[in-house]
């Protein structure tokens, strides 16, 4: 789609640095709708589905989050914030055997990723609290 508007990446890069402002502020709606907008120009971008996934899960639209993080995690390389979401959705819909095997999972990828640390400390936080 980017390319039949002739829309230049550093104005996708543009919109994404407001959307990802919005959703920090927490103003979901409206990152949500920038979000969707930038994942309808480029359909390859993790982080597009990413911030949309997460602002529905901040939403409380756990199923549509999860189906957008499923996506997320098909473009996320070595990167396991989608994994994150996607268990977070399932412990909210008391999907407690999904949750633990996408825990799990962001356990052995995280160890290779930009955000592991983080990802590996919260994962295991949810974890215990599965366990419980």
């Amino acid at each position: 789609m980017k390319e039949l508007r002739n829309i230049e990446q550093s104005q996708l890069d543009a919109i994404y640095k407001v959307a990802f402002a919005r959703f920090n502020s927490g103003k979901f709606r409206d990152s949500l709708k920038i979000f969707r907008y930038l994942c309808l120009l480029d359909h390859t971008r993790y982080s597009y589905f990413l911030g949309l996934g997460l602002a529905q899960y901040e939403l409380s639209r756990f199923d549509r989050a999860l189906a957008t993080l499923e996506y997320a995690d098909g473009l996320a390389g070595q990167d396991s914030g989608a994994l994150l979401g996607m268990a977070k959705c399932f412990m909210e819909i008391k999907r407690r055997i999904e949750a633990e095997k996408a825990l799990k999972a962001v356990l052995t990828r995280s160890a290779n990723s930009e955000n592991g640390q983080v990802h590996r400390r919260q994962a295991r936080d949810l974890l215990v609290r599965i366990a419980r």
